[in-house]
């Protein structure tokens, strides 16, 4: 019958437990069996390839142990050694290898593993992976060093739902994207400056303020023409005093072919249009020149949907001078932090540069769609800029499958390295694939756009003799696309309540973490840690959020701080006291800072500089 002993661990010297004083094991085997030649008189035998045995340990302090087993086995084997759980939920540490003796009376040290435990009860899983083995003790040594350095992971996970700057809705099409953090919207220049150099900043925030774009960063783009509205005259929505100034082209789809449906285009090649564009660009990017709002403000103005194009009239289409002007009006004029983009990678009249993302307005597994992918991926184009996509009405019941029933989605999402993506809704998907479930592909596809934050490994350590806390956190982008914006690092302890007892900021632009790459984050608390037990905890957020503002910012609160990939406890944030973001912080573990442990004098024990705990019942 299993024994409910918990066994204390020293934190310096070793401790000696014996096998067979397990909390659990395997349904029949192993079990306690006579032995004249281990400790104790007794071995845990019988233990085969597929078995497993537990202990329970209780931990002081935070420590770092290595541990090793007196063992024998007939043909060898090897033991995993796994941490508050069992095989599938559990923290696995290395696996301690019991080498052949060749006799099942014939014992000997195995080699050590590390072990890091922190401070509290755990309940530790030895599970046999090869063949059997018969165990006298086991023995943890601690660390020798004067400072205990701890070292754990968090386990990794796909990532939240919803993260900032990821996935975006529309306010004029898609009002109810719950998951998206940006909004889409188009700016009419005839609403906008209704009168020339008069510029209707109300029509914006009505515009910025719909459902679908109400508390989340912005993607804007400025237009002027569009395209397949009927009557052809409602395609211009730009000012008529620009009209009258600069004229438009009107003819056919197809040029001296009446039969075929009409259009009109604007005039961009008049010197005027240029002049009065780049004065519009200038007012709308000085609008939104401190807006904490905005992300990404499209190089609009030229084309239909300001896409650039006038298809099929190309002999309408904006030159190469236009093109250039206006795109340099952009750049001059950006806010800090805001990003342009274009609609075609190929462009001929753009050079790729830092702050140029591109948006596909046909997302889509179509000729088209993969020719945009690859041409983003051949020339690495994703890391100058955030790559937007956009899944078009009409499209064909065939792409609906291929993309949302295989993994050819999720491929061809890779392919662009897309941050943000408009698919289709939930519901609308269901209608037409009946088959398909809505939390599952949808939210798997979604949580894959750009980056994805998570924490490896964490290593801890409290200083004997000044008292602080020193920790290193190596942070990964298991992600997809950079983090395009140089948002505020900031690691913190924090209480066992989660309240912020210090903040240390750390001086890492997350721009320069690339797909699959990592850093390695430093610091250390300024003051003496008082004993107890503490949090140590993560924030990534908008720089400003956390300071004290006359008015409130436009943005909830969710969308100000990134959740990390990891299956951690997050803080959730929230506009406090003068507007203040508190919160936000994803808990990365625990550290306990204990008073001064008194020495054991290792002679009272049978093993020189060892001693075998005493067994505390439940």
């Amino acid at each position: 019958m299993a024994r409910a002993e918990v066994h204390s661990l020293r934190t310096d010297g070793k401790t000696l437990v014996e096998a067979e004083s397990y909390s659990a094991t395997s349904k029949d085997y192993p079990y306690a069996e006579p032995s004249k030649k281990c400790s104790g008189g007794k071995n845990l035998g019988y233990f085969w390839k597929g078995s497993w045995f537990e202990i329970q340990v209780s931990v002081p302090q935070n420590c770092e142990y290595t541990l090793s087993m007196r063992a024998s086995s007939e043909k060898g084997t090897n033991i995993a050694v796994l941490l508050d759980g069992d095989e599938r939920n559990s923290r696995k540490f290395d696996s301690i290898e019991v080498p052949n003796t060749r006799d099942w009376a014939r014992y000997t040290i195995t080699d050590s593993v590390s072990l890091a435990l922190t401070q509290g009860v755990h309940t530790l899983r030895f599970s046999n992976l090869v063949d059997g083995a018969n165990i006298d003790y086991l023995t943890f040594s601690a660390a020798t060093k004067s400072d205990q350095i701890v070292t754990y992971s968090p386990k990794k996970t796909a990532g939240p739902d919803k993260n900032p700057l990821k996935g975006f809705g529309s306010g004029w099409w898609r009002p109810d994207d719950d998951y998206a953090s940006v909004g889409f919207q188009y700016i009419e220049w005839g609403l906008f400056e209704p009168q020339d150099d008069q510029f209707n900043w109300k029509y914006v925030e009505e515009v910025l303020e719909r459902k679908g774009t109400l508390g989340r960063h912005l993607i804007v783009q400025f237009v002027v023409d569009w395209d397949h509205r009927s009557p052809v005259d409602a395609n211009y929505i730009g000012p008529k005093w620009l009209l009258e100034k600069v004229g438009e082209h009107r003819g056919h789809a197809i040029e001296n072919d009446p039969t075929t449906r009409p259009m009109r285009a604007t005039n961009y090649n008049h010197p005027q249009y240029s002049v009065e564009a780049i004065e519009a660009i200038e007012a709308l990017t000085k609008y939104f020149e401190s807006d904490p709002r905005v992300f990404v403000l499209q190089a609009g103005l030229l084309g239909f949907w300001s896409e650039w194009h006038t298809f099929p009239r190309t002999d309408w289409n904006p030159s190469k001078d236009t093109k250039a002007a206006l795109l340099d009006a952009y750049f001059r004029n950006l806010p800090k932090n805001c990003f342009t983009q274009i609609r075609y990678p190929n462009e001929p009249s753009v050079t790729p540069r830092l702050g140029i993302g591109y948006t596909n307005g046909s997302a889509t597994p179509t000729k088209h769609g993969y020719e945009f992918g690859e041409e983003i991926e051949k020339r690495s184009l994703w890391k100058n800029g955030p790559i937007a996509g956009e899944w078009p009405p009409g499209i064909e019941q065939d792409y609906w499958q291929r993309f949302f029933l295989t993994d050819e989605g999720e491929k061809f999402i890779r392919q662009a390295r897309y941050s943000t993506l408009l698919m289709p809704e939930a519901k609308e998907i269901k209608e037409k694939l009946p088959s398909w479930s809505s939390d599952g592909r949808f939210l798997e596809m979604h949580r894959l756009l750009g980056y994805n934050f998570r924490v490896d490994q964490i290593r801890q350590a409290v200083s004997k003799k000044s008292g602080l806390l020193h920790f290193e956190v190596k942070l990964e982008n298991s992600g997809i696309a950079p983090f395009y914006c140089n948002w505020n690092l900031q690691l913190g302890i924090l209480d066992s309540d989660g309240k912020v007892i210090e903040t240390l900021p750390i001086d890492t632009d997350l721009r320069r973490i690339a797909p699959g790459e990592s850093v390695l984050l430093k610091a250390a608390s300024r003051k003496t840690i008082e004993s107890g037990k503490h949090r140590i905890g993560l924030r990534i957020i908008q720089p400003g959020a956390e300071l004290p503002k006359p008015t409130a910012w436009k943005l909830d609160p969710r969308n100000v701080y990134v959740v990390l990939a990891s299956d951690s406890e997050v803080i959730e944030g929230v506009w406090g006291k003068d507007h203040a973001f508190q919160g936000g912080w994803n808990v990365l573990g625990d550290v306990a800072v204990a008073p001064k442990l008194p020495v054991f004098d290792s002679t009272a024990f049978p093993f020189s500089g060892s001693v075998r705990p005493a067994k505390r019942e439940k």
